[in-house]
């Protein structure tokens, strides 16, 4: 874990990236869905950075020493390490991370990370929570009458005396303005999404709700 006193400079940078992150990308295609999160990741030395091909090899007086495209890279406080790539089939992820801090044993990054999952056929199932590629972040959807929530199977079907009705789901359909909506399945073959958030507010024309995302690759 980061200590306390490295908190405040970590705290600058997670700050800055809420700010201009936290949305769902909304693409043209609806087989597709894509994130932008803010990230933080820690490293153990001799490893890489969970899903890509950069490897932590060292700390020297100098700065931190990793292993990027097969190339020793020095790296300092506030130095940039980014990463693209595909970590599973119909799966994209672009990194942009800075470094935080490091030790003798961790790396600690902090960015954001961009997510993009093609051919996506939500579905309700038992998720696996063990890997360790995961993203997780605020999200905040405006969801249309007769529309789905992004990422889950259940529809906003509208306004009634009781509350905003869910359609598709199991059990007491509506929720209050600051209610719960708990959702966790896959988005396709091994690629697990939890949804955590909470109606903002609704009418007869639509429904807002935010909270946290959180989608696990592999394993």
């Amino acid at each position: 874990m980061i200590k306390p006193r490295r908190w405040a400079w970590v705290g600058i940078v997670a700050l800055s990236v809420l700010l201009v992150t936290g949305c769902l990308l909304r693409p043209a295609n609806p087989n597709q869905i894509t994130y932008r999160l803010p990230t933080q990741i820690t490293v153990a030395v001799g490893h890489e950075i969970p899903g890509t091909t950069i490897r932590f090899e060292s700390m020297g007086e100098q700065g931190a020493y990793l292993r990027i495209q097969g190339q020793q890279a020095l790296k300092r406080k506030g130095d940039s390490v980014n990463w693209k790539g595909n970590p599973l089939p119909g799966v994209a992820v672009e990194l942009k991370l800075r470094v935080a801090w490091y030790t003798a044993e961790e790396l600690y990054l902090v960015g954001t990370a961009k997510v993009v999952v093609d051919e996506i056929h939500p579905q309700m199932a038992k998720i696996e929570t063990l890997s360790p590629i995961k993203y997780s972040g605020p999200v905040i959807y405006n969801v249309n009458k007769g529309a789905t929530i992004p990422g889950a199977t259940w529809t906003y079907e509208g306004r009634t005396e009781e509350g905003a009705k869910l359609g598709g789901i199991e059990g007491y359909p509506y929720r209050a303005v600051g209610d719960s909506i708990f959702w966790e399945g896959k988005l396709r073959e091994r690629v697990y999404i939890r949804l955590d958030l909470r109606a903002l507010q609704f009418d007869d024309k639509g429904l807002r709700v935010g909270g946290i995302v959180t989608v696990w690759l592999g394993p």
